[in-house]
């Protein structure tokens, strides 16, 4: 496995996947954490309707946060993603795109389904 794949590994393993899963540990009432108790104890007040909104716009907003951050090393080369002294971006021919197709980061590495497949 190539550096790109292996950060496109880590990145969705270690932020899209550790997001998602408190996002659906919150909405199952598992949530222990003593922060995040009276978001919980709201969302348990929340009707199943509107659970399914705000579940599915925390999945928008989780994959579109990952990819602004890409786009960031895309469009301001003066920020570099750098693995073994070797620019991240200059091994993609688009850091933000990586993330999305039959062959994307988030379809091979994340143990969720994109959000952008409720669109298509």
């Amino acid at each position: 496995m190539n550096r790109l794949e292996q950060f496109g590994e880590m990145y969705i393993h270690e932020v899209r996947d550790r997001s998602l899963s408190l996002l659906y540990k919150l909405l199952e009432g598992k949530i222990k954490a003593p922060r995040l108790l009276k978001l919980q104890e709201e969302l348990n007040n929340v009707d199943d309707q509107k659970r399914k909104v705000i579940e599915e716009l925390s999945e928008v907003l989780i994959d579109n946060t990952l990819h602004h951050m890409l786009l960031l090393f895309e469009e301001y080369p003066e920020f570099e993603l750098i693995c073994e002294n070797q620019n991240l971006a200059s091994l993609s021919d688009g850091l933000s795109g990586e993330l999305y197709a039959e062959d994307g980061w988030i379809k091979k590495y994340s143990q969720y389904p994109s959000s952008f497949d409720s669109f298509e």
